[in-house]
């Protein structure tokens, strides 16, 4: 991989760059639309240029560019700041000249400066981003199956269409209560839920009540050009805080079993779905080998990289046990190389001066990885992707401190 780009300025974007970012937009995820619209709506949302960054070549030429967004997410019920980044996009004639990379160090270096622990993106090439620190960490699994398949609960009688101007407050106050208990789903601010509120063509959203409350909801996409047995329908989002609101929305997709002859089931690896079908395969009855059927699909989804690696540590939950220390050597290609020594008791990391003789050198990707519960510090050392120097037990005292689920997330942006 390249260096950065030599005599690149990246700075603050402003109203007249507006045209140029625009452009840069266009060419980068939309070549086939009008500059003109998306010039239109950038000027129209009075949010647009914030945290908007631009990078400017020698000749005066906006070649890049890219937006930090201010989120916050969860991980073992700590909210913990998480830094996204956005739309890094760079025009055709500055591509494979490091221009990329020194859009993303720059952000990097913002964050840090703020002292965030964390950043979040959707890459559009996992390999590049890895080799600047970040980590994929977002899985995504998703079902097409037949609509006759699910189960049939009665409880759907409870689902009814979202009224937003009634149905609203109560829909996010679930989804916030609900992200308090799943890592890696960001706490919504009022811009996101103002652009989850916007109508779509084919998008519904229905809620399941129990007794007056709210405590279940589906987000979904009617999918026109399905099977050829019928539409299907594509599951964007869903939340269910009980086992009734779980059953309900279940039965209530079933239920539209005459009109909607699949359903895409989009969801996090742990949930119980696909033991709840009466058939484990696709719509389309595709043999994977032998006589397996095609079932499941797994996404590739989102990455996590750690910024401030102290300000990480110091927020971390972690599991109750018996205390100990490790030092972590860690490997940063943008940050540069880090030493950092943590106690580890009381359900927390405390930071320490002085070095301990059991070392944890690893890059900070891997690092990433181990923090969010992707992975195991034994596992890694066993495929060498780490070296450790110390009593081999402390290995299993890290795995149990940092076991947790893996994060997973329905935002994109």
């Amino acid at each position: 991989m390249g260096s950065p780009a030599t005599g690149l300025t990246i700075r603050r974007a402003e109203v007249e760059d507006i045209p140029a970012l625009a452009r840069l937009e266009r060419l980068a995820f939309c070549p086939q639309q009008a500059t003109e619209p998306i010039e239109q709506q950038l000027r129209e949302d009075p949010e647009a240029l914030e945290g908007q960054w631009l990078a400017v070549a020698a000749d005066g030429r906006a070649v890049g560019a890219y937006k930090l967004l201010d989120l916050n997410t969860v991980l073992e019920g700590q909210i913990l700041p998480l830094g996204g980044l956005a739309g890094v996009a760079v025009s055709p004639e500055a591509r494979g000249r490091g221009v990329a990379r020194g859009l993303v160090r720059h952000a990097l270096a913002e964050l840090h400066s703020q002292k965030v622990p964390l950043a979040m993106l959707y890459p559009f090439q996992h390999g590049f981003y890895r080799q600047l620190g970040w980590a994929w960490v977002g899985r995504l699994h998703q079902y097409t199956v037949a609509t006759d398949s699910l189960p049939k609960g009665s409880e759907r009688t409870g689902v009814v269409p979202c009224e937003w101007a009634k149905h609203g407050p109560e829909l996010c106050e679930l989804y916030q209560r609900a992200a308090l208990r799943h890592n890696g789903w960001l706490v919504r601010q009022e811009r996101q839920w103002q652009q989850f509120a916007k109508p779509h063509l084919g998008r519904e959203i229905f809620c399941y009540f129990e007794q007056g409350r709210l405590l279940g909801y589906l987000v979904v996409q009617y999918q026109p050009d399905g099977p050829p047995t019928g539409s299907r329908l594509l599951v964007r989002e869903w939340v269910a805080v009980s086992r009734e609101a779980y059953w309900g929305l279940l039965g209530f997709l079933s239920a539209m079993r005459d009109q909607i002859k699949a359903v895409m089931w989009t969801t996090y690896p742990e949930d119980l779905f696909p033991y709840l079908l009466r058939e484990q395969r696709r719509v389309e009855k595709e043999t994977l080998f032998g006589l397996t059927p095609r079932f499941g699909e797994i996404g590739g989804g989102f990455m996590w990289r750690l910024v401030d690696v102290q300000e990480a540590f110091r927020l971390r939950v972690i599991n109750q046990g018996p205390p100990f220390m490790l030092t972590f050597e860690i490997q940063d290609p943008e940050l540069g190389e880090q030493v950092v020594t943590a106690n580890f008791t009381a359900g927390r990391m405390h930071p320490v001066t002085r070095p301990e003789p059991a070392v944890l050198r690893l890059s900070i990707d891997h690092l990433v990885e181990l923090f969010c519960g992707l992975r195991k510090a034994s596992e890694l050392a066993w495929t060498r992707e780490l070296e450790f120097t110390g009593e081999r037990s402390l290995l299993a005292q890290l795995d149990r401190a940092w076991q947790c689920t893996p994060p997973f997330c329905w935002n994109e942006f």
